[in-house]
Order: C-alpha cells, then sequence, then structure tokens
C-alpha cells in the first residue's frame, strides 16, 4: 500500500511539476551520489514530512505544547540539502586526490597502444575509486563526458578532463 502511493505522488509530481525543474533537481541529487528518481524523492519528503506532522501534532496537543513547533518537520528539506552539498564536496575531494594516478595510468594504456575509448572501459571494469565509478557511466566518445564530470562540481578536474579531452582530439586530428 505505501508502495502505490509514493509511485502515485512520483506520477503526479512528475506530471505537474515541469522537466527543466525536475532535471535540475535531479542533476543536484546526481551530484550528491543520490541515484534516486527526483520525482521519487520528493514523494518520499511530502510523505515523511506529513507523517511527522500528523505524529508531532497529536504529541503536542496531548502535552499542551504551542503549535508553533509544528515547523520542525520542515527542516528535513534544508537537511537534505546540506546533505547533498556534503557529499558533493567530499566526493570532489576524493576524485581530486586520486585523479593524478587515473591520469598516469590512462596515459600508460594510451602509450601502450590502446585507443581512448578502450582504455576507459578496461580502467572502468578494473579500477576502484570514484573515478572508475565515473567511469562505468562511459559508454564511448559519443557520449557527452564533460556532462557527466559537471556532476562531481570540481574545477580541477575539470581542467584535468578538458587537457585529456583535448589531447585526445588532436591525437585523432592528427
Amino acid at each position: 500500500m505505501k508502495l502505490k502511493i509514493m509511485n502515485d505522488l512520483s506520477i503526479f509530481f512528475d506530471n505537474i511539476i515541469p522537466e527543466r525543474y525536475l532535471s535540475k533537481l535531479q542533476e543536484f541529487l546526481l551530484s550528491g551520489a543520490i541515484f534516486t528518481e527526483a520525482s521519487k524523492v520528493l514523494s518520499i519528503l511530502v510523505i515523511f514530512i506529513l507523517i511527522r506532522e500528523i505524529a508531532l501534532a497529536i504529541t503536542l496537543t496531548i502535552l499542551s505544547l504551542p503549535l508553533s513547533m509544528l515547523i520542525l518537520p520542515l527542516f528535513v528539506i534544508p537537511g537534505l540539502f546540506t546533505y547533498v552539498i556534503v557529499q558533493q564536496e567530499r566526493r570532489a575531494r576524493e576524485i581530486e586526490k586520486t585523479a593524478p594516478d587515473f591520469l598516469r595510468q590512462l596515459s600508460s594504456m594510451l602509450r601502450v597502444g590502446l585507443s581512448f575509448e578502450n582504455a576507459m572501459e578496461d580502467m572502468s571494469q578494473y579500477g576502484e575509486g570514484p573515478l572508475y565509478d565515473i567511469m562505468k557511466l562511459w559508454s564511448g566518445l559519443s557520449q557527452n563526458i564533460l556532462l557527466i564530470f559537471s556532476y562531481i562540481k570540481s574545477f580541477i578536474l575539470m581542467y584535468y578532463v578538458r587537457i585529456v579531452l583535448y589531447n585526445v582530439i588532436r591525437y585523432y586530428l592528427h
């Protein structure tokens, strides 16, 4: 029953909220390593807040406390955004630490004679770490790699990616 309500509410949000807002929220959630659909996250938030509001209202009336405390469950929303921002920063730090080793491995694979696509595929299969997890999303040069890396929110990583892409393009053009 609970799952049906959440699915119905998710469909409701998909129909009411414009796609551009849902996609922006989805990008924000992905940047914090939350891989759930934006409409499902919204439905979970609404259900959670409603249940907490009802429980808090009953508790406040029984204990004769001020009803102004009903605002407390709404602090879940800033808490979620804080969590995503903290995850973004943690993930960016991890990636910035491991990026030099990743790039060394990539360059050695390219020197051996592997194509860029094959090197990325091999690295995504056998490597471990945040950059390798991102590479698992890789599906060839046709996919916009800058978009994948833009979820990280790291200037240093974007600089590395631009250098690699510039050299790959220069290699293929000569």
